[in-house]
């Protein structure tokens, strides 16, 4: 008998010896090579991909769906079968632990099959967030730390399973990630999961098994392990050398099922052995995979290293079953070996696992939200589909899609979808001024007419560095801490009477947005006629309304120059009543001397608004296509000023824009205004500017950071006539008002975790407002995308204040002589004949009972 083994084994031995020495003389390649050939992956031919998964899903929390994904993904993932072995790609799973990083799940696989695998991990994994990256095994090459690495494997053969993720109450990566969470500095654990799928002929050692217990009651797989692992690498050899695969996955699918169809008489078995044999049953039934388990730990310090790869390697029993099988580890002493096999990705093929699919999803699985251990880098806002088909040319650029890790350059397209505005809310910090500076710098760029009011003047400052050559003499510059060349913004100044009353209306409603703490209806009726007043007599301005509620000869100056008979009876009649009750004086009259007067006590804006005539014509940088910049700053002019002075703007921007039906439709050039922190500019009747001011190709682009800024109808107007709405990070009670806008696409805790620079959006295309879905907004002025930085800054600013700018001296001494005047009817009448005069060419007798100059000083 003894010597019967003898032969066989010496047969075996010279078959496997001649089977080898074939293989060397078919390519005469060194060992590297033949690794290589066989399925290496090396640094030029994979890549490593992170991936992260979304701890906000709205789906049931269960331990096992993470583990029945990856099932379901190894399942597929086994559709890679090659008809030759020899040719088989194969792929890696890791976990890696360590300080900086925290724990991070990976995958890696040959570049020739990316697209397959990524669309298995995003069909099982949805929520996904997967990424290309830099191979962490770069790190430990070549590393000076020291490190233990140990291999995985059976304890019993093969056919045995381990416990599977359907035995177990809580998800099964749970432990393993808990394990490893407590990494010191400069110390990491290194999982991996080297896999091949195999074909169905891996089943047949274990069906031999279970049939020769069914028919005897004794087990037959518990030979000499010499013997039985030499004769799987003689059978390995000489199949693959004989027959190179060629009869496929399907090999011995029909021995396979012969052997189990043949029906033999049965021994009745103990119950205990009955639910071995269909557990190992069971594990027959899934496709199977040849893997390699190995754990690395490094440190600097040995006792900690080795105690680490113990704890690592501890937490594997977990899947063992006293009934069944379970692991047992072997700590190599090659190191630099196995070290570079890690590294490199390389199937060790005498340390082979047989793991099914089932098996593998309980091995190693993406995290899902059951899993509660700290230091898992999660993705806290999902991303979602972008609308087909999105505007990637002739428009101004927004952003880049984030879904699935595609980018793909958009923005609004370059026709009515850009005039039907868009609202953008943020926290501080979060990217909306980076996203108006891109814009702006595209409108610039591409010659279109735009305004930009600019609370805090950052925004500006980084646009002025951007002026190409051809714009410089389109800037007009607003800039009210300009003392010494104020510009003229005469808000009184009226080309055509008839519009008195539309004008009016905005001014006081821009007023009324700055006192609302302490508004009243006279109040707002008496300030409303003092303007209609005021509008009648060209060459006033905001000076004269204290002065012509508490002047009387002024009023009379005044009124003789009013032809509205309305208004003349007003302060004939009911002002002068208002002034003999004493309570009226102070519930209207004072309080508008107290606000008017506050605004205009600053010298900065009454050298402003107090010139007669207005030398930043808005209606002319409109239809002219100018490049209109506001820079309303407010650590330089106050806040106070900033806000009134912003919605004095914007009431005279909405007037000129309503002027605008006087021009053919197709006659009226687009102009695109840009207001950061618009909540302090928005007048009373921002909602009819926000339905209406699309007609008149004026197109609002509005910031603010949160939803309690707007009183509550305004909101309402901004979500019905806004055609595009993104939104950055928001605080909790502002993403649940935003959340009903981006159902069912994203919750409140997606927006309140967006990183910076993303969004979630929904854009106007082709007139027509998109789903919700996900962006990442564009930094301005990269080097490949927007305008380069130039040299005309100073010139900029020194052309608009020599174009735009009066002397502060000039200014001042007329508003002097204004101040102190002494205005009365004489006065008027006076002036009248000198015009008269003026316009007939001769000399017109003045009626006048004293001496007065005739001089216009309103």
């Amino acid at each position: 008998m003894f010597l019967t083994y003898i032969l066989i084994t010496a047969a075996a031995f010279l078959i496997v010896v001649f089977v080898i020495f074939l293989k060397s003389r078919s390519g005469g390649e060194s060992v590297d090579s033949t690794l290589k050939k066989d399925g290496m992956l090396d640094e030029s031919s994979f890549e490593v991909f992170e991936v992260q998964l979304s701890k906000n899903e709205e789906m049931e929390v269960s331990p096992t769906r993470a583990s029945l994904a990856a099932e379901s993904m190894f399942a597929a993932l086994h559709g890679l079968l090659r008809e030759k072995p020899v040719n088989q790609e194969y792929l890696s799973f890791e976990i890696v632990s360590s300080t900086s990083d925290g724990i991070r799940f990976y995958y890696t696989c040959p570049r020739e099959i990316i697209k397959f695998v990524e669309s298995q991990v995003y069909a099982q994994f949805p929520g996904a967030h997967v990424k290309a990256v830099p191979d962490h095994a770069m790190r430990f090459k070549n590393t000076s730390k020291q490190f233990e690495i140990a291999t995985i494997d059976f304890a019993r053969p093969y056919f045995f399973p381990i416990k599977s993720f359907r035995d177990f109450e809580i998800d099964t990566m749970s432990a393993l990630t808990s394990a490893i969470s407590s990494v010191g500095d400069n110390e990491e654990i290194w999982y991996q999961f080297v896999v091949r799928p195999v074909a169905d002929t891996w089943q047949k050692e274990g069906y031999d098994y279970v049939q020769k217990v069914r028919e005897t009651g004794a087990a037959t797989s518990g030979g000499n392990p010499f013997f039985s692992g030499f004769f799987k690498i003689v059978a390995k050899e000489f199949n693959e050398f004989a027959s190179g695969a060629a009869t496929g996955a399907f090999q011995y699918k029909e021995r396979v099922d012969d052997s189990r169809s043949a029906v033999k008489s049965q021994v009745k078995l103990a119950l205990s052995t009955e639910m071995e044999l269909r557990a190992i049953e069971n594990k027959l039934s899934h496709m199977g995979f040849e893997t390699n388990v190995r754990v690395m730990a490094t440190g600097i310090d040995h006792d900690r290293i080795t105690n680490n790869l113990r704890s690592s390697l501890a937490v594997l029993k977990q899947y063992s079953s006293t009934a069944n099988n379970s692991f047992v580890a072997d700590k190599v002493s090659n190191k630099s070996h196995y070290l570079g096999m890690m590294c490199n990705r390389v199937m060790d093929e005498d340390r082979l696992l047989l793991l099914n699919s089932e098996e593998l999803a309980t091995f190693f699985h993406f995290p899902s939200a059951a899993i509660d251990t700290p230091n898992i880098p999660w993705v806290y806002s999902r991303k979602s589909e972008p609308p087909a088909d999105l505007p990637t040319d002739d428009c101004v650029y927004i952003g880049e899609t984030t879904f699935r890790d595609k980018k793909v350059r958009f923005g609004l397209k370059n026709n009515d979808d850009r005039l039907r505005h868009l609202y953008v809310i943020g926290k501080s910090g979060t990217g909306k001024s980076s996203l108006f500076e891109s814009m702006v710098a595209q409108d610039i760029a591409s010659g279109a007419g735009v305004g930009v009011l600019d609370p805090h003047g950052e925004t500006i400052e980084r646009i002025l560095d951007r002026i190409p050559d051809n714009r410089v003499e389109d800037v007009v510059y607003f800039d009210p801490s300009d003392t010494e060349l104020p510009v003229g913004l005469n808000l009184l100044e009226i080309d055509d009477p008839s519009n008195k009353n539309l004008m009016a209306s905005g001014l006081v409603d821009a007023i009324k947005q700055h006192f609302d703490y302490s508004w009243g209806p006279r109040l707002e009726y008496l300030l409303n006629y003092a303007i209609l007043t005021l509008l009648e007599v060209p060459g006033t301005n905001m000076l004269g309304i204290t002065r012509l509620l508490e002047d009387k000869n002024y009023q009379n100056y005044i009124l003789h120059f009013v032809k509205d008979p309305v208004v003349v009876k007003f302060w004939e009649t009911e002002f002068k009543e208002m002034k003999g009750n004493q309570k009226l004086v102070t519930e209207a009259i004072s309080p508008i001397q107290n606000k008017v007067n506050r605004f205009l006590a600053s010298t900065t804006i009454r050298n402003i608004l107090g010139q007669k005539k207005s030398t930043l014509d808005i209606w002319e940088a409109m239809n002219s296509g100018k490049i209109l910049l506001m820079n309303l700053s407010k650590g330089k002019i106050g806040s106070d000023n900033a806000n009134l002075l912003g919605a004095l703007l914007v009431s005279r921007i909405q007037f000129y824009a309503l002027q605008r039906a006087k021009i053919p439709y197709d006659d009226r050039r687009p102009f695109y205004l840009y207001v950061d922190e618009f909540q302090n500019f928005a007048t009373g009747s921002f909602e009819e500017v926000l339905s209406e001011s699309r007609k008149y190709k004026l197109g609002l682009y509005l910031t603010h950071q949160f939803t309690a800024q707007l009183p509550e109808e305004l909101l309402k107007s901004v979500f019905g006539n806004v055609g595009t709405i993104m939104a950055f990070s928001l605080g909790a009670p502002d993403a649940k008002e935003l959340a009903n806008e981006f159902a069912p696409y994203f919750n409140a805790e997606d927006i309140i975790s967006l990183e910076r620079f993303q969004v979630y959006m929904k854009l106007m295309k082709d007139g027509m407002t998109s789903h919700p879905f996900s962006a990442r907004i564009l930094v301005p002025f990269e080097k490949d995308f927007l305008l380069e930085k130039t040299s005309n800054r100073e010139k900029v600013i020194q052309r608009s204040r020599e174009k735009y700018g009066v002397p502060r001296e000039y200014v001042e001494s007329k508003i002097n002589k204004w101040v102190e005047a002494k205005f009365d009817k004489g006065m008027a009448i006076a002036q009248e004949y000198k015009d008269k005069e003026s316009k007939s060419g001769g000399t017109v007798e003045i009626p006048l009972e004293k001496d007065v100059s005739g001089e216009q000083l309103i």
